[in-house]
């Protein structure tokens, strides 16, 4: 399976301009207290939230589930290909671990786009990486035992 195919589309398409506005600084802030996780209001629990979590984190996400064993490789190139942040002025490949994304949204339009383009293919990877989202958001994927 080559993740290629998809990384450069995937990633034009789910990678926001760094201009936009929308985000909190609190959001900012406590999606970046761990990976893949923001707490939660009940004693520090962390909980995966795809709608307010960094290239970073959701990179961190799916090496925890590919290290678990609760995701294979080949199902993980959608998610991998979504992690490439791309900075206008291209200074950086690594993912961002400052701006938080709607992930869940960004999938959304990438699925809407893949149907006007008729790219079956892509809709399908993207149906699927939604979905595992979907069963996915929060997730209690940790507990801050310093609060």
């Amino acid at each position: 399976m080559s993740i290629s195919g998809i990384g450069s589309y995937a990633a034009s398409i789910l990678t926001p301009s760094r201009g936009s506005a929308g985000t909190s600084a609190s959001a900012a802030a406590t999606a970046a207290d761990s990976p893949a996780a923001t707490k939660s209001g009940s004693g520090g629990a962390q909980k995966t939230d795809f709608t307010q979590m960094t290239h970073k984190q959701l990179f961190d996400w799916v090496n925890s589930k590919i290290a678990s064993g609760e995701m294979s490789f080949d199902e993980s190139s959608t998610f991998i290909s979504m992690t490439v942040s791309m900075p206008v002025d291209g200074s950086s490949m690594a993912p961002d671990d400052k701006q938080p994304v709607n992930f869940m949204q960004s999938v959304r339009g990438g699925m809407e786009r893949a149907l006007q383009t008729n790219d079956s293919d892509l809709f399908t990877r993207l149906q699927t990486a939604l979905h595992t989202m979907q069963r996915s958001q929060g997730e209690v994927r940790g507990v801050n035992m310093t609060v």
